[in-house]
């Protein structure tokens, strides 16, 4: 099936340049939080930044004729990056965590498992806590599934064709219309389970499974190392694309990108940032391209 990327909201945000305009485009993932502290940036270091985050596919078109010098984009799962004369590498992670109650005696998850409690037509038996080999006052409570909906970002889309063999949704499945009202559910019902983009250290009483491609592969969890390596199952990279004839000039703007400074602006976004032995090889690689 193909792999939606959705891009719903265009900002479009021109600082005065005095120095060469930087002209960054990509998929409007990021949000205005991310886009007022890049602008910031940009104005205290006379960068002259201009974005158009309106797509992906739009952004590579501009990309291709010249018309931006940075892309921050998202491709679908098992599509090819750009060739050179473009650099790719990655920026952040967009991820669909399993968030489950905190005192849930259960740690893993299988797309199998998955797969029975959220999609449609699914042949399963697995209805309760139970069926999953969990014991105790848990073992008879319906498992009640929840996931963040398309306004909660592309984890919606990203389980749905990475995880499920079919992309459509059990009817018992309840759709949140935001990431709050999935974290409002879950915190409330003792026999939730919900996918979202990330879960917070922030959520006390909710905790995120470790999900295994096959019942009998080993899991892991959403941690940056895990997502990064790909160990972690669930997951799309957001990448910087660029000319390597414009790593100098893009140079303190990636830079800032790949800081500590930048990484409350990635998980504000929900996407999970790289390892930081990961950003700091990236800032090496970049000073001697």
């Amino acid at each position: 099936m193909r792999f939606f990327i959705l891009c719903f909201l265009a900002i479009t945000l021109t600082i005065p340049a005095l120095r060469a305009e930087i002209r960054v485009v990509g998929c409007d993932i990021l949000g205005k939080d991310f886009v007022a502290a890049l602008s910031d940036y940009s104005r205290r270091n006379d960068l002259g930044i201009k974005l158009d985050l309106t797509g992906s596919g739009a952004g590579m078109e501009q990309l291709h004729a010249g018309l931006a010098d940075l892309g921050l984009i998202m491709l679908a799962p098992g599509e090819k990056p750009p060739a050179a004369p473009f650099v790719v590498i990655p920026a952040a992670y967009q991820t669909a965590v399993v968030v489950v109650p905190s005192t849930l005696p259960l740690t893993q998850i299988s797309f199998v498992q998955l797969n029975a409690i959220y999609a449609d037509g699914a042949d399963s038996t697995i209805k309760r806590w139970g069926d999953l080999g969990v014991a105790g006052d848990w073992a008879n409570r319906n498992i009640l599934p929840n996931i963040s909906g398309p306004g909660g970002g592309l984890s919606y889309d990203l389980f749905r064709y990475t995880v499920l063999g079919t992309p459509a949704l059990k009817p018992t499945v309840v759709v949140q219309d935001s990431v709050d009202a999935t974290l409002r559910r879950i915190s409330g019902d003792e026999g939730g389970i919900a996918i979202m983009p990330l879960l917070s250290d922030r959520q006390p009483g909710l905790k995120a499974l470790l999900v295994a491609r096959g019942v009998g592969d080993v899991a892991f969890g959403p941690t940056e190392d895990n997502v990064n390596s790909g160990d972690y199952p669930i997951r799309l990279p957001l990448y910087f694309v660029f000319k390597k004839s414009s790593a100098k000039q893009l140079q303190l703007v990636l830079r800032y990108l790949l800081s500590e400074e930048a990484l409350p602006l990635w998980k504000g976004a929900g996407l999970v940032p790289l390892p930081v032995q990961t950003r700091n090889q990236q800032i090496f690689d970049l000073e001697v391209l």
